[in-house]
């Protein structure tokens, strides 16, 4: 670890390491860990070898009371108190991201497969939806992104173009070929579901039939990112909308929830496999783009009006700093940035003129070995002093932690 500049905050995370009994840690600048979370609702038995990404927790998020929101992956949204106990569980097939409202809505990503046609071709996609959820853990409401974000004609020409070369790709290398080692139960279930958009088994074994294709052809929005916006000053859009990440189509988008339409994006041809886009407090949005084509990660601040990059920032030298999968950014309170290295297991925070004043790399002592794809989905700053007292208000059911 180095030196910091920016105290007062907790760093929030959960390793990868921790499944098969996920946990999400409360850690201070030093690695001290000041609180921790855990409860092993929802994950898949150890004894079936579950793919990394279905394992342990995806995303995990601090309510204003202190509770912890916890994704498991594509099996349900989690709400567990200040001591773990599980107050909760909505059984929807979450992942990635969840944004809370101001009366304690939740907005949360799920995913959905379906039929669609595309071009000359009919074809399965993975649709990615925004799920509202109540304080309560109650589904009201789902919106389409596939069907939103189509409602521009430059992002549906981008869609159906990704969409009808990885169905083309499949077509064209016979799937199941000769050298799939896919027992025949499978390639069974999912020739049917890939005919048919339909599934009558347990709904997340359909979710991971298609995700395990080769060149992902139903994947194609793979949406990382929700974030409640409020009013653009300048008019792009309204109070409420909100930001969204789709990491296949390079693109960065703000979409309003009741009109379902997209008020603005950027992205294609700038951007690869990018993480995270956060709006500052000076009205420009920040993106952590991982560079999957040119192996190198930077970030890079983009006006809206514009749709200029004001700034932009890369290691140095820039191949010393890629990370290829998930990852990302936030503004801190002092105008620093808190940047996650997920594949490393590592974070750090930079200034804007591109100093790293403080950084930290999981020690494998404390949080295990195994990393899976990533050591950790994304880290996050909260206020230490809010948990804290949370726990001094509980401290009779509170573990110690030392």
């Amino acid at each position: 670890m180095t030196p910091h500049s920016s105290d007062g905050l907790g760093l929030l995370f959960s390793p990868a390491s921790a499944y098969p009994t996920p946990t999400a840690y409360l850690i201070d600048r030093d690695g001290a860990i000041l609180h921790t979370w855990s409860h092993p609702h929802g994950q898949l038995d150890s004894a079936d070898n579950p793919p990394s990404y279905l394992r342990g927790w995806n995303h995990i998020e601090t309510d204003p009371a202190c509770n912890l929101l916890a994704i498991v992956p594509l099996r349900a949204l989690l709400k567990l108190t200040p001591d773990s106990q599980l107050e909760w569980s909505c059984d929807i097939a979450a992942h990635h991201d969840l944004a809370i409202t101001g009366d304690g809505t939740i907005l949360v990503l799920t995913e959905a497969p379906r039929r669609v046609e595309n071009r000359q071709h009919g074809q399965v996609v993975l649709d990615n939806l925004i799920t509202t959820v109540t304080a309560e853990g109650v589904v009201k409401t789902d919106l389409s992104l596939w069907d939103t974000l189509r409602t521009d004609q430059s992002l549906r020409g981008k869609i159906d173009a990704v969409a009808g070369r990885r169905n083309a790709a499949l077509r064209l290398r016979g799937w199941p070929g000769r050298d799939d080692t896919v027992d025949d139960t499978t390639v069974t279930e999912t020739l049917a579901l890939l005919q048919t958009g339909c599934y009558d088994g347990e709904p997340r074994r359909a979710l991971q039939l298609l995700r395990a294709l080769p060149g992902s052809p139903c994947d194609i929005l793979h949406t990382n990112t929700l974030e409640i916006l409020p009013a653009n000053p300048d008019g792009i859009w309204d109070h409420g909308d909100v930001l969204i990440c789709v990491r296949e189509l390079d693109t960065i988008a703000v979409i309003g929830l009741a009109d379902a339409a997209v008020k603005w994006w950027w992205g294609p041809g700038q951007l690869s496999g990018p993480h995270q886009p956060t709006l500052l407090p000076d009205g420009q949005i920040l993106v952590f783009d991982n560079g999957r084509t040119s192996q190198r990660t930077r970030l890079l601040a983009i006006d809206p009006a514009t749709k200029r990059v004001t700034w932009s920032w890369t290691a140095d030298p820039p191949e010393s700093f890629f990370c290829p999968l998930a990852g990302g950014c936030q503004p801190l309170p002092n105008g620093n940035l808190l940047v996650t290295n997920s594949t490393a297991g590592a974070a750090f925070e930079l200034t804007r003129d591109g100093r790293v004043v403080w950084d930290v790399s999981l020690p494998v002592g404390v949080y295990g070995a195994e990393r899976g794809r990533v050591s950790i989905y994304r880290m996050s700053a909260v206020p230490a002093a809010d948990v804290l007292a949370a726990r001094s208000q509980q401290r009779g059911s509170w573990e110690v932690v030392s």
